[in-house]
């Protein structure tokens, strides 16, 4: 077994003389064998340098003499914290600061107040609810979202999809997309009419509403005109883009037009006001996918990620698909830029905006900040930036810990367990909560609640009567959440413009959309 090489005092002198930086000094030394046994190392002679083995301190202090103060503290990881003059040198370097030596976040106790951003939504003639008068029906307010642009839509790329299928050479010849037609528009309301009523009436399978049984005998099936086979056949063939052309780096091309239309012509009928929600569902999806997420926390754990923005009332204005490969904006986090890029159209003119410890962070704050929209939300203490002191103050029940910097102001409250949020338009004011049973609580966390439900009734109302079987592919599965999704918002849209009593249900919602 070789042994190390040991340098005379001569080989040591020649080195350091030729070294014009620290970071050679070791170059010129033959590195020790890994494999070397343990008496071979402990035989091995002590090199010149390790006789006169000294701390850190010291070598400072012989380096740079009298140019640096350091105090009684030893540990190597404050080193970064003192500052260093080190002697003139013939060549001068700029060296790019270490996240280390970026002085942290001062946060201060004195709690002051943070004014809100003035709204300006509805400036220039916006108004809340575009297009409609008061006495709109909830037909003619559905009919501008689901418009004849989205059902030609459907009608060209399911004749196409389908006329594709039908020249296939692999179709056996009792095949039934050999009896494939071209569907029209008015068919393909129709079509989506059944397909929706059959979220309304649970029966076991597609060919129960066909039935002559009087267990599944329907009259409104059999009076429509369209058989099982051709529903059937439909619904294979139900597409809404073109297979031949398309970017082949686009994982969402199947559904990505039908959305856009969708979620265009939502927007074009309505303004958000103050309070905006982010929130992720999920559509559940057991086959094989390359973007199938897991989220044990949700009903459905495994399945397409969709990201929402919603509005307090439950209007949902923008709608995005998590497709694995997401891009990150310079300064923030992937979470903090799905937001950034959801609200996009929202920012800069005075909202609020709410989200969960997913997407909250400083930055993100700070960001919206500048683009004169404030930030409330909940936050991990694993989250960096957050001031230590109030993540690790230990707090008895209804008690309180806050500190602020600049505009940015986190409050720890524990009632049931710690809660931790983050706003950039609230102090540590506490408020009493409505209800049955009233707490006193951080207003911070009162607007929390009330702006998060936006989301939470979104996804519940869309989850509601869904046609959805287990079979059906990815993409018809976010087409039928799509159409859930517009039911809810034209609901939203109609109960905004009528009086308390004249509101309507979802239940009651769908039955006047598949009448009609």
């Amino acid at each position: 077994m070789s042994r190390s090489k040991c340098l005379s005092e001569e080989d040591m002198l020649r080195i350091l003389e030729n070294s014009d930086e620290e970071e050679n000094f070791m170059q010129g030394i033959e590195p020790a064998v890994e494999d070397a046994d343990e008496d071979d190392l402990l035989d091995t002679p002590l090199l010149p340098f390790e006789e006169n083995v000294f701390t850190i301190r010291q070598f400072i202090e012989n380096t740079y003499p009298g140019n640096i103060s350091i105090g009684n503290s030893t540990d190597f990881s404050e080193i970064n914290s003192y500052s260093i003059q080190p002697p003139e040198m013939s060549v001068q370097r700029s060296v790019s600061p270490t996240p280390a030596q970026i002085l942290p976040t001062t946060w201060q106790n004195n709690i002051r107040h943070l004014p809100r951003e003035e709204f300006t939504g509805y400036a220039n003639g916006k108004r809340h609810v575009r297009l409609f008068s008061e006495n709109a029906d909830l037909w003619t307010i559905f009919s501008h979202i689901y418009n004849e642009d989205v059902n030609q839509l459907m009608v060209e790329e399911t004749n196409r999809y389908g006329s594709q299928m039908r020249m296939n050479r692999n179709n056996k010849p009792s095949s039934r997309i050999n009896r494939w037609k071209p569907v029209t528009s008015e068919e393909i309301r129709k079509f989506v009419g059944i397909y929706l009523l059959t979220g309304l009436l649970n029966f076991p399978s597609i060919e129960s509403y066909w039935k002559n049984d009087p267990l599944y005998y329907h009259p409104l099936l059999h009076d429509m005109k369209m058989s099982y086979n051709r529903f059937t056949l439909i619904l294979r063939c139900w597409h809404f883009s073109n297979n031949e052309d398309h970017n082949v780096d686009d994982r969402l091309y199947k559904i990505q037009p039908l959305i856009n239309k969708l979620i265009n012509n939502s927007r074009n009928i309505y303004t958000p006001g103050e309070t905006i929600a982010v929130d992720e569902s999920m559509v559940g999806f057991r086959g094989r996918l390359s973007f199938r997420t897991y989220n044990p926390q949700k009903a459905h754990k495994y399945g397409i990620k969709i990201y929402k923005l919603c509005c307090s009332n439950g209007f949902t204005w923008s709608y995005s698909i998590y497709d694995g490969r997401s891009h990150q904006m310079p300064g923030l986090d992937k979470p903090g830029t799905v937001v950034v890029s959801l609200a996009e159209l929202l920012l800069d003119e005075g909202r609020i905006l709410i989200a969960d410890n997913y997407y909250t962070s400083i930055p993100l704050a700070r960001y919206l900040k500048e683009r004169k929209t404030d930030f409330c939300g909940t936050v991990p203490k694993a989250r960096r930036e957050l001031p230590p002191q109030v993540i690790q103050q230990k707090l008895q029940k209804g008690q309180i810990a806050a500190q602020q910097n600049e505009c940015v102001t986190v409050l720890k409250w524990h009632n049931k367990r710690d809660v931790l949020t983050l706003s950039t338009c609230h102090t540590h004011e506490m408020q009493m909560s409505q209800g049955f049973r009233p707490v006193l609580k951080p207003k911070m966390v009162l607007t929390y609640n009330e702006g998060k439900k936006g989301t939470d009734i979104a996804d519940q109302l869309a989850s509601y009567n869904s046609p959805v079987r287990k079979s059906c592919i990815w993409y018809k599965k976010i087409a039928a959440d799509l159409l859930a999704t517009c039911v809810v918002n034209a609901i939203v849209i109609y109960n905004q413009l009528h009086p308390s009593n004249e509101k309507i249900t979802l239940l009651q919602g769908n039955e006047c959309i598949i009448k009609n």
